[in-house]
């Protein structure tokens, strides 16, 4: 999954783009399967994203097995699948860089992930303006330091790109 100050700016972006959207329950469901015991169920991941790293980025969300997951017609149901969406755009931009990502073991690319999505929280925090929700306090974090697999400016595109996106439109594409 990224971060979880990657899902609130994507989301922030989204609502200052789609105003019509309840901001509250959006952004509750777009950080809503990340608050599950398991999240390889929640995100429908295939059994082989422990292969390596690649794997895992390919197969991390399968969102067409995701759809009986959320209620569309709520905000919250829509911010569920804009989550989903962001974890499936996010592993894609990644594995652009299919070379380096192939060598790396699944337990390797999660940890320099998430060491990532800690080191750029408060980057992503300040530009989008994050405030993180109660139950996400635990990832709000104050410090910066290099990114060691994401690239920060193909994050930030990528977060703008998902703030524009006709979510009804996605889905019927899907």
């Amino acid at each position: 999954m990224p971060g979880i100050a990657i899902h609130l700016a994507a989301a922030n972006e989204y609502i200052k783009n789609h105003p019509e959207e309840d901001k509250v329950d959006f952004l509750r469901g777009a950080i809503a399967p990340d608050y599950v015991e398991d999240t390889d169920i929640s995100h429908h991941s295939k059994d082989s994203i422990r292969n390596n790293g690649l794997s895992f980025l390919l197969g991390k969300v399968v969102l067409k097995d995701c759809l009986p997951d959320f209620d569309f017609s709520t905000a919250y149901g829509r911010g569920y699948f804009y989550h989903l969406v962001t974890d499936h755009e996010f592993y894609r931009m990644l594995a652009k860089d299919e070379e380096r990502f192939a060598r790396m073991t699944y337990a390797e690319l999660k940890e320099k992930l998430y060491h990532d999505y800690s080191a750029t929280g408060k980057l992503l925090k300040d530009r989008y303006r994050v405030v993180f929700p109660e139950e996400a306090k635990e990832f709000d974090t104050d410090f910066s330091e290099e990114p060691l697999v994401m690239d920060i400016e193909d994050t930030f595109s990528l977060i703008e790109w998902l703030g524009t996106l006709d979510l009804g439109r996605y889905l019927k594409d899907l």
